[in-house]
């Protein structure tokens, strides 16, 4: 009789089992720059190479690249000033030189 006593019975639904987690982004970063922080610390060779190349990061990123724009910018504007003013020395130098033999060649 048992095998029928199961065949009549509904089946129970499936459990659904729900477990929140919490997850704290700052927590996990704080986490990260400890560990990378103990492995900078040491005196190794990959120590070393790790700690130059995060500095050559850090500079690329922040002011060491501004200032090098800035300077950049700076010696562009220079460069332009100094080639506005060749130029309009030559127009000058030009005008007094040649402005005389046009006006002769229109009288």
């Amino acid at each position: 009789m048992g095998l029928f006593t199961g065949f009549f019975k509904p089946t129970k639904p499936v459990g659904f089992e729900y477990r929140p987690r919490f997850y704290d982004e700052k927590k996990e970063e704080k986490m990260e720059r400890h560990k990378a922080a103990e492995g900078l610390a040491g005196d190794d060779p990959e120590a070393m190479k790790a700690r130059i190349q995060r500095n050559l990061k850090r500079q690329s990123k922040g002011l060491g690249a501004k200032n090098f724009r800035q300077q950049q910018v700076a010696k562009s504007n220079m460069r332009l000033l100094l080639i506005i003013a060749v130029l309009i020395a030559v127009l000058f130098l030009a005008i007094e030189v040649y402005l005389p033999r046009f006006a002769h060649l229109f009288e």
